[in-house]
């Protein structure tokens, strides 16, 4: 979970290079971490009329998604072979 933060933070960019190391159980507990952070940082609601808490909310959110299509591009590429 502590990487899925940092991830969303911006602390850590993620490349197909990050899961070079990853097993494939690894791989599918990252994933649970990560929907479950991202349902999270979508239940929060910043409050309209703050575009600074908007724009980070939505910075954040648009970091978790890069990783998630990263992460399933790898995991489809392993599975092929």
């Amino acid at each position: 979970m502590a990487m899925v933060k940092d991830v969303a933070e911006g602390y850590i960019i993620v490349s197909e290079h990050t899961f070079k190391k990853f097993q494939a159980a690894d791989l599918q507990g990252f994933s649970a971490e990560l929907e479950k952070f991202t349902r999270e940082v979508r239940g929060t609601a910043a409050p309209p009329n703050d575009i600074d808490a908007v724009q980070k909310r939505n910075r954040k959110l648009q970091r978790l998604y890069q990783v998630a299509q990263i992460l399933n591009a790898v995991i489809a590429r392993r599975r092929r072979g």
